[in-house]
């Protein structure tokens, strides 16, 4: 990924960025080692699936990766949002609904017509920002759909 490919967002003191080399490694495996969703997966193939996608850090003011989050995606029609993930002490003053609503609204992604998410937990989070339950896949969670008007070219 090269400089003009990352982008950044701030708000308060936090920082939403798309720079990998940022990413801390050992943290992120351990924040989604504890969920319900990644638990199973062995460390390496979990990092191998974030390196391969689009992934968003969220930083605190001291630097701290707070969250993170990414997109598996074509960047032209459809993405699977994945892995939204705050950590606790970081919870309650809307880092997760900010990462989700810049996710979605990337400009990186204006393109995609079609994301994808499955969630045993934050439906209201989704639903706010127009995702619809479309149905159960085989862990019994929900699969969310958000569905977009048109291609949007890339600027």
């Amino acid at each position: 990924m090269s400089s003009s490919d990352v982008s950044s967002w701030s708000r308060h003191g936090f920082e939403i960025n798309t720079d990998k080399s940022r990413l801390d490694k050992e943290s992120i495996l351990k924040m989604l080692g504890a969920t319900y969703w990644a638990s199973e997966v062995p460390p390496d193939v979990l990092w191998t699936s974030i390196v391969n996608s689009h992934a968003y850090g969220l930083y605190s003011p001291d630097g701290e990766q707070a969250g993170f989050g990414r997109m598996v995606t074509d960047m032209t029609r459809f993405a699977w949002m994945s892995d939204v993930y705050i950590l606790p002490v970081h919870r309650g003053n809307g880092h997760g609904k900010w990462i989700v609503e810049t996710m979605v609204n990337d400009p990186a992604l204006a393109a995609v017509t079609r994301i994808m998410l499955s969630t045993n937990d934050a439906h209201a989070l989704y639903e706010r920002l127009g995702f619809r339950i479309i149905g159960d896949n085989e862990e019994g969670r929900q699969t969310m759909q958000l569905k977009r008007p048109g291609s949007r070219p890339r600027s």
